[in-house]
C-alpha cells in the first residue's frame, strides 16, 4: 500500500518550484525497500533516499572531468600550440620578405622614371628621412613635386627597439653612386629579417667591402631569419670599384638583384 504523507514547497534562488509529494513505499518486502522514499513532482529527475544514503539519478547531472583528463587536454593544446605558433611566425616573416621585394622594386621603378625626367637619380636617403635634411632624404623627391610614388613605403623590418625613438617610420635606405657630382647609380635596401645593419653601407654602397664583405645578402636558404640585407642595385654600375659583397669583388658591375 502506498500513500502520501506530506507535501513540500521547494524554493531555489528565490524562485518557488512546483510542489512535490513524498511517498513511502510500503509494498516492498524487505526492510530496506520499505524505507525507500520516492519523490514525485519533477518531470526529469528521480531522487531516492535509501537508509540514510542518497542515491541520485538525474539526467542533467553530468560527470565532471578528472584531473588526468584535464592534463591530457592541456598537453594536447600545448603540442598544437608548439606546432602552430612557429608556423605562424614563419608565415609572417615570409610575408614581410615578399612585401620588401615588392616595395624595393616599386622604388627602383620610380627611380628610373625620375632619371628619365631629370637626367640623374635622387640623392641618398637614410632610414629615418623625416629627421634628416633634404640632401639625406632623397626618397621625398619621388613623391613631390611629381608623384613617382603614391606614398613612401615603410620598412617592414623595423627593429621593435627603434619604433618609439624616432619621428616618423623607418623607410628603405637608398645609397648612390656618383660620376662627378651626378648620381648615376643607386642601391635600395632593407636590413632584412634579422633587423641588424650587417649588409650594405648606405654612405658608399659602390666601393669597398660592405659590412666586412661576408654574408651581405639575405637568403632564406640560410635560415628564414638570417643575416644579410635585401637590396636592389640599379643604374650605371661602372662606378662600382672593388665592391666586395658576400666575399666576391665587383669592378664595374653590380651584385645581382634579389638573389634569394
Amino acid at each position: 500500500m502506498r500513500y502520501s504523507i506530506f507535501r513540500m514547497q521547494w524554493e531555489f534562488a528565490g524562485i518557488a518550484l512546483s510542489p512535490i509529494r513524498v511517498h513511502f513505499d510500503r509494498t516492498a518486502r524487505s526492510w530496506h525497500d520499505r524505507n525507500r522514499i520516492r519523490i514525485q513532482g519533477f518531470k526529469r529527475p528521480t531522487v531516492l533516499l535509501k537508509n540514510t544514503r542518497k542515491v541520485i539519478d538525474m539526467s542533467y547531472n553530468k560527470r565532471g572531468f578528472t584531473l588526468i583528463e584535464l592534463l591530457i587536454v592541456v598537453a594536447i593544446i600545448g603540442i598544437l600550440a608548439a606546432i602552430a605558433v612557429p608556423n605562424f611566425m614563419n608565415a609572417r616573416v615570409k610575408a614581410k620578405v615578399a612585401r620588401a621585394y615588392s616595395d624595393i622594386r616599386a622604388i627602383a621603378m620610380a627611380n628610373e622614371m625620375y632619371r628619365m625626367d631629370n637626367g640623374f637619380y635622387p640623392t641618398e636617403s637614410e632610414d629615418y628621412p623625416y629627421e634628416r635634411g633634404w640632401m639625406e632624404a632623397g626618397i621625398f623627391r619621388l613623391t613631390t613635386p611629381v608623384a613617382y610614388l603614391s606614398s613612401i613605403p615603410a620598412d617592414p623590418f623595423t627593429p621593435s627597439t627603434e619604433k618609439m625613438d624616432h619621428v616618423g617610420p623607418r623607410v628603405y635606405e637608398i645609397g648612390t653612386g656618383k660620376r662627378g657630382v651626378k648620381n648615376v647609380a643607386y642601391c635600395i635596401f632593407t636590413v632584412g629579417p634579422d633587423g641588424s645593419e650587417n649588409g650594405i653601407e648606405s654612405n658608399n654602397p659602390f666601393f669597398g667591402p660592405q659590412r666586412g664583405g661576408q654574408n651581405t645578402t639575405y637568403a632564406s636558404s640560410n635560415g628564414l631569419v638570417s643575416t644579410g640585407d635585401i637590396y636592389w642595385y640599379g643604374g650605371d654600375c661602372s662606378v662600382a670599384q672593388n665592391l666586395v659583397v658576400d666575399g666576391r669583388i665587383y669592378k664595374g658591375t653590380c651584385p645581382p638583384t634579389f638573389t634569394n
